[in-house]
Formats: C-alpha cells, sequence, structure tokens
C-alpha cells in the first residue's frame, strides 16, 4: 500500500529523478522520522527446532509455522526455491500522534493553471455546478506563481461522487504539491474491508472513511486524511485510525533446502554480493541440507549489512543535518558496508548513474536496479532486484516506511495514478 505515508510519510517526501537517456537529475528532499520494528529471520521448523524460539530482531533463526513449507519444484532456479509469505507492518504506536494534528486545512494545489482552467478542470472531473461554485468562491481560492490553490470545506470534499473524486484526484496526482493525491494510502480491493472492518477502528469513523475512498487502477485509494481527523472528535479513535491506515503489506521471504539442492548453484547466485560471506552462508545451508526433509534459510542470511540491518525496521529520528533515507539513497547504498550520504545530492548520483550503469531490458540479476517512472521521464520510486520478482525498497523517506520487500507487479499497482508507471532497469558497469 502505497501512502502509508502517514504523510509526512511516504512520498509526501519522496525524491523523484529526472531520466534523460541514462542520466538522473532532479531530486526532492523532505524530513524523515521513525522507529524501529522488527526484523525476520525465516528458518523452517525442523525437529531440531527449539519450542517457543521467536524471531531475531537482527534477522537471526525464527521457527516458522510449517504452513510455510512448500512442495518441491520441478524446476528450480538459480536462487534457489522460494518459501514466501505476505504479512502486515504497522506503524509503531509511539509515532502514531504525530499524525493525528486537527489544526490542518486541505488544500488542492493546480500547478501552472488559472482560476479558470481550474473551473474547467473540474467540470470535466464531474464536479457539479454548485460544488464548482462552492469550491471556486473568492474566500477559498488563491492565485499565486501560476498557481491556483483552493481551499474546500468538509462538506464539499465528503460531497464528492467516488467516480467525480476519482477523476479529480487524478489531476491533482500530478501536482506532488498535493501529496496524499500525488501518493495515497492505497489497499488492495480484497484487502479493504477486511483491513478496516476488523474492529480496528470503530464503525462510525469506518463510515466515513467509505465515503472518502476511490479507485485508481486495481486499488482502492484514500486522500482525505486532514477532513477525516476532524470528524472523528475522540483522540483514541484518531489513533486507532492512523495507525489503521500506517498499516503495509510486505513480504517475508526464505528460501527451501533440500537434500539434494545444489548448494554451490545457490552460492554462485546470491554469494557474489558485497557483503555476502560464503564462509558465512555455506555452513548453514550445509546444514539445512543434512536434515532429513531439508529446512529453509531466512533470505538475510543473503543480503548485504546494509540490507540485513534495516529490513522490516523503520528509520530512527533524524537529526539535522542528517541524509534523506528515501528510496533512492537506499537503492544507492544497497552494497555499501557503510552508506555513502553523497547518494542524497541529486547531482552526485545523477553523475554515478551515468559512470557507472547501463540500462537493461528487464531485471534478471541480483542487484539490478529498478525504477519506476511517470509519465514525464521522472524515477518517481527504486528499488533493488533480489530474484524472481521481488525487489528490496523503501516507500519514502521517513518514521512511516519500513525497508521491506515487495512483488514488482505490487509495487507498480501502488505507483499507479490515472497511467502506470514504466519501469526501467539499469545494471553496473562493473559486474
Amino acid at each position: 500500500m502505497r501512502a502509508k505515508d502517514i504523510r509526512q510519510t511516504k512520498q509526501a517526501g519522496e525524491v523523484t529523478i529526472q531520466l534523460n537517456l541514462i542520466v538522473m537529475v532532479v531530486f526532492s528532499v523532505s524530513l524523515i522520522l521513525a522507529a524501529a520494528l522488527v526484523t525476520y529471520g525465516l528458518v523452517k521448523k525442523s525437529s531440531s527446532s527449539i519450542p517457543g524460539k521467536t524471531a531475531s530482531h537482527t534477522g537471526g533463526e525464527s521457527n516458522v509455522d510449517t504452513s510455510l513449507d512448500v512442495p518441491k519444484a520441478q524446476d528450480i532456479p538459480a536462487w534457489g526455491q522460494f518459501i514466501a509469505r505476505d504479512f502486515d507492518l504497522e506503524q509503531p504506536d509511539e509515532y502514531v500522534d504525530y499524525e493525528t494534528d486537527t489544526n490542518r486545512a486541505e488544500t488542492w494545489v493546480f500547478e501552472n493553471m488559472t482560476p479558470d482552467g481550474v473551473r474547467a478542470k473540474m467540470q470535466s472531473a464531474g464536479l457539479t455546478a454548485d460544488q464548482i461554485a462552492d469550491a471556486m468562491q473568492p474566500s477559498r481560492v488563491a492565485f499565486a506563481n501560476s498557481s491556483t490553490v483552493i481551499t474546500p470545506d468538509d462538506d464539499l470534499i465528503f460531497s464528492l461522487p467516488e467516480q467525480t473524486r476519482a477523476k479529480l484526484y487524478a489531476v491533482l496526482a500530478h501536482f506532488p504539491a498535493n501529496e496524499f493525491m500525488h501518493f495515497p494510502f492505497c489497499f488492495g480491493t480484497n484487502v479493504f474491508v477486511s483491513w478496516f472492518g476488523d474492529g480496528k477502528i470503530d464503525g462510525e469513523t469506518f463510515s466515513l472513511l467509505k465515503k472518502l475512498v476511490y479507485v485508481r487502477g486495481e486499488t482502492v485509494c484514500f486522500s482525505d486524511l486532514v477532513p477525516l481527523l476532524q470528524r472523528v472528535p475522540d483522540e483514541k479513535k484518531r489513533q486507532r485510525l492512523v495507525k489503521a491506515l500506517s498499516r503495509q503489506s510486505a513480504l517475508l521471504l526464505g528460501i527451501r533446502i533440500w537434500p539434494d539442492t545444489d548448494i554451490d548453484k545457490l552460492l554462485g547466485y546470491w554469494a557474489w554480493a558485497p557483503g555476502v560471506k560464503v564462509i558465512d552462508a555455506r555452513p548453514l545451508l550445509e546444514s539445512m541440507k543434512r536434515l532429513p526433509n531439508g529446512g529453509g534459510v531466512g533470505i538475510l542470511y543473503l543480503l548485504p549489512p546494509f540490507a540485513r540491518e534495516r529490513l522490516y525496521t523503520y528509520p530512527l529520528p533524524s537529526q539535522l543535518g542528517d541524509p534523506t533515507m528515501d528510496c533512492h539513497w537506499s537503492t544507492m547504498n544497497f552494497f555499501n558496508a557503510t552508506p555513502d550520504n553523497r547518494f542524497s545530492d541529486p547531482k552526485y548520483t545523477s553523475a554515478y548513474i551515468a559512470a557507472n550503469f547501463y540500462p537493461i531490458a528487464k531485471p534478471t540479476a541480483y542487484g539490478d536496479v529498478v525504477l519506476l517512472l511517470d509519465e514525464n521521464g521522472s524515477a518517481i520510486h527504486s528499488g533493488v532486484y533480489l530474484a524472481d520478482d521481488i525487489i528490496f525498497t523503501k516507500n519514502g523517506n521517513n518514521f512511516a516506511q519500513p525497508w521491506m520487500l515487495m512483488r514488482l507487479k505490487d509495487l507498480v499497482a501502488e505507483y499507479t495514478t490515472d497511467v502506470p508507471p514504466r519501469v526501467v532497469v539499469y545494471r553496473n558497469k562493473n559486474w
């Protein structure tokens, strides 16, 4: 889900990169706040398991229900046979209060557009004459620096039909100033009711939320956090709402090791990476192989230190002068034992990409860099390809966004506005 950005959250502060052929050009920045969550190692339960043992925060052993086991594949790829499970991450309680402030006003920013142009856009989106007149009242409209800013009242926002809201917010999504439209909270159509109708929030709040959602592509989206919070008078109910909205779908990943698994082939795919030591990985893989029916290892054992230490965690609170730890910073530092904060500088990053990477048709090797481009050629997101369709990524640069694994198709769906983003892939010239 994309906008769990509980925005300062997510992409409100996401950096964008403008590509000119191979060169990346433009970044934008914002503040980072955060807290740690839990990280997982994935080891299949076996006869040698210790009952009650729990997941280590740093990715050590953890018992996993045997339902995660999989039948042996006939054709196992070089990276091995994955054991995968979808699970949900929620923002830590300590940071929910940052987002429950009701002393804010909703604004619609139409960049490089006159009030007459805005009126036409509203009409084409399906707003009625009365709704347009309400929105365009002189007291609610400001025109400056070639942009029109509207401050709609709550009644207007709640009165928009779903299709009208979807069309209008698709227009607003093109302008980064509209952070909640540009990067809304997104939920799969098959999980929205189960996520919010399961008692996580009270019935009245859920009813209000349902009035404000709209469909974009194959996802249910929500952009009107400010007006919704203002209609929830109870502080604890607002906290529960924000926590529920912060929920994100991530992927728990391990590799199934069979008694006849080719360990050399497996290590040939994973262990070339800087920071992944054969001397550390081989003993564990071989020990799993010696079990009567094999076992499993968590993907953390095959990730470099940067990713291993951060996966499923939130960044710590930032200090003045700290780097912008967004998706691009995370992508470029994936193989660095010590993060290179120069990747917070767009000029440096652009030059580095141009000098050290080349484009390829699709991701096929561990470490390929995956970029999602909007219709203007700006890279609105990036991640590191692991294998199959699995991406290591961070959806934003602040406390509400953990480092996690996602399927590429799900990542594309989350960054789809009125059109899907274009996927481009780069590979390091030195590999």
